[in-house]
C-alpha cells in the first residue's frame, strides 16, 4: 500500500522525508519490524515504542509513525500525530481494509464464562454447517488451524491480521472473547460486531481498573459503542444475562435490539427442570412461550447451562433454529480446562478448572457439592502481580465450600509465593487445621491430594485449567495441571 493512502484516513498530522513509500506492512513491536514496515510507535504499559525507533529501521522500517519527537540514526519518513495509540486501529484497517466488514462478528464480554461460551456458539455455528473462528484464552482457531493465544484479545494490528486470514480461509462467523483490557486499551476500536454478548460480572482486574465501577464501565462502553459508525447493513443486537445483579446498568446502555437470557422465566431464552450430574447437565430449553426443547450439555455446572444459553441467543440472533442449536449445544463434549474431568481407578474423580476469581471459584465449587461428593479436596493458589484483594476472598470461599484444602502456588511471577498464600489464608476461617495444608510446590500439592482421596471424593485443581506453563520470577516452565496429573496416576 502506498504511505499517502495509508496516511489518508489521518485527520491531523505533519511529514517530514519521503511521501511515494510503497509500505509491506505495519507493526507496534520493533522485532516484528520486516524490510518495508512502517513502525507506530505506542507507549504501552511496560515499554514505549519511541525508544526502539533505531532497532526498528535497523530491521527494516521505512516510515515512523510518532507521536513525540525522536531522534533517529537513518534519514527516514516521520509521521508525527497527537495520539499513536489512537489512531492505530485507524491504520490497521486501513492497512488491511477493514476485515470485520466482511464477516459475522460475535463478542463475548463479562468476567467468567467467557471461554466456554465462545465454544458453545462455535459449536452450534459449525453444526449448521457454518465456518468459523475463534479468538479467545484458549487460542485462535482458523478454521481447523489452531494458534496459540498471546493474549486473549490481541492487539489492533494482530486482530485485524488473524481477521484477515480467516477471510482469506473462507470463514464467515467469527466468536471473540473481549477482554477488559482489551476494550479500556483500544484494541478493538473500529471492529465492527454485530452481536455483543454479556455473561457476568464480580469484580476482576482490579489491579488494572483500581475500582469495580472502573472495571464496569469498562464494560459498559463495549455496549455503548455498539453500532455507531456502523459500515454494514446490519442489525445489531446486545444479549444479556439479566439473571446478573448488574445487568439493568447493560440494558440501559443499549441501543440495540436485545435478547435476554437467564433462568428466569421473564427472560427471552431460559433454562428450566434442571437436572445435573458429572457428566453434564440436562434441563428444558425455552426460547419463546411457544418454543422448546427437552436439551443436554456435557461439562457440569449450573454457570455453564447459562453459558450455553448465551450461545443460544447468539444463534438466534443469526436466525439458527431451534433443532440446529440443540445439535450444537449436546455436539460440545468439553473446553479445555474448563471443569475437565479425569477419572481415575481408585473410584474418585479429578476436575481441572480455570477458575482464577472468587466468584469463579464459587461457581466450580458450588457445582462441585450439588454433585454431593463423599469430599471435596480443593488445590489452588493465586497469581502474583495481580490483585491481592481477592487472595483472601478466594480462601474464605475454598473454606466454606471445601472439605480439605491444600494451598499451592498458580503463576508466582515476581512474588514470594509464600507471600501471596499468606494472602490466601487471611480469608480462611473456622477451618479445622487438619484440612489445612500449604505445599507451595503445585506439583507435591497434586500428588498429595491424589495420595488423600478416597472412594466418591471429588479433587478440584483449581486457577491455571488450559494453561501448559507456570511462571516463576522471569522464567515460564512447562506446567500442564492435567499432565502431571496422569503422570501421577500412572
Amino acid at each position: 500500500m502506498k504511505l499517502q493512502k495509508l496516511i489518508s484516513v489521518l485527520e491531523s498530522f505533519s511529514i517530514s522525508g519521503r511521501k511515494d513509500i510503497e509500505i509491506n506492512g505495519i507493526a507496534v513491536d520493533s522485532n516484528d519490524i520486516k524490510n518495508g514496515f512502517a513502525f507506530i510507535c505506542v507507549k504501552g504499559a511496560k515499554a514505549d515504542g519511541h525508544n526502539f525507533v533505531n532497532d526498528a529501521i535497523f530491521r527494516g522500517a521505512v516510515v515512523l509513525i510518532v507521536e513525540k519527537d525522536v531522534e533517529v540514526l537513518a534519514d527516514i519518513t516521520i509521521i508525527k500525530v497527537s495520539n499513536t495509540k489512537k489512531i492505530l486501529p485507524v491504520i490497521a484497517d486501513t492497512f488491511y481494509d477493514y476485515p470485520s466488514n466482511r464477516m459475522n462478528v460475535i463478542g463475548v464480554t463479562g468476567t467468567n464464562g467467557k471461554t466456554t461460551t465462545t465454544y458453545f456458539i462455535d459449536q452450534i455455528f459449525r453444526k449448521a454447517g457454518h465456518k468459523t473462528g475463534i479468538i479467545g484464552t484458549i487460542n485462535y482457531r482458523i478454521g481447523e488451524r489452531i494458534i496459540p493465544a498471546v493474549n486473549t484479545t490481541p492487539n489492533p494490528i494482530q486482530l485485524r491480521v488473524l481477521l484477515s486470514k480467516m477471510l482469506e480461509a473462507g470463514i464467515e462467523t467469527v466468536i471473540m472473547e473481549v477482554s477488559s483490557h482489551a476494550i479500556d486499551q483500544k484494541r478493538i476500536a473500529g471492529i465492527e460486531f454485530d452481536t455483543c454478548i454479556f455473561t457476568n460480572l464480580t469484580p476482576e482486574h482490579l489491579d488494572y481498573h483500581e475500582t469495580f465501577e472502573k472495571y464496569r464501565d469498562t464494560k459498559l462502553r463495549f455496549f455503548e459503542q455498539m453500532g455507531k459508525n456502523s459500515r454494514k447493513n446490519t442489525v445489531k443486537k446486545a444479549i444479556i444475562n439479566t439473571d446478573d445483579p448488574v445487568s439493568r446498568r447493560f440494558l440501559d446502555v443499549c441501543r440495540t435490539e436485545i435478547i435476554t437470557y437467564g433462568l428466569n422465566t421473564n427472560a427471552s431464552v431460559y433454562a428450566a427442570d434442571i437436572r445435573s450430574t458429572l457428566n453434564g447437565s440436562r434441563f428444558r430449553l425455552h426460547i419463546s412461550p411457544d418454543k422448546n426443547t427437552d436439551a443436554k450439555i456435557n461439562i457440569a455446572g449450573k454457570y455453564n447451562i447459562y453459558n450455553a444459553l448465551a450461545a443460544t441467543s447468539a444463534a438466534l440472533a443469526f436466525g439458527l433454529s431451534l433443532s440446529e442449536i440443540k445439535s450444537g449445544l449436546e455436539s460440545l463434549k468439553s473446553v479445555s480446562g474448563r471443569f475437565e474431568k479425569i477419572t481415575t481407578d481408585a473410584g474418585f474423580y479429578i476436575i481441572v478448572d480455570y477458575a482464577h476469581t472468587p466468584d469463579g471459584m464459587k461457581q466450580v465449587l458450588s457445582a462441585a457439592k450439588a454433585l454431593k461428593p463423599n469430599r471435596i479436596i480443593t488445590v489452588f493458589g493465586c497469581g502474583g502481580d495481580r490483585d491481592k484483594l481477592k487472595r483472601p476472598q478466594m480462601g474464605k470461599i475454598s473454606s466454606e465450600l471445601s472439605d480439605h484444602i491444600i494451598i499451592t502456588s498458580d503463576n508466582p511471577r515476581t512474588e514470594d509465593p509464600m507471600n501471596i498464600i499468606e494472602g490466601i489464608i487471611h480469608g480462611i476461617k473456622d477451618t479445622d487445621s487438619s484440612n489445612l495444608e500449604i505445599i507451595p510446590d503445585r506439583k507435591n500439592a497434586i500428588k498429595k491430594a491424589i495420595e488423600l482421596a478416597k472412594k466418591n471424593d471429588l479433587i478440584m485443581i483449581l486457577g491455571k485449567g488450559h494453561e501448559t506453563y507456570q511462571v516463576l520470577k522471569d522464567t515460564v516452565v512447562p506446567f500442564d495441571d492435567r499432565e502431571v496429573v496422569k503422570e501421577i496416576l500412572l
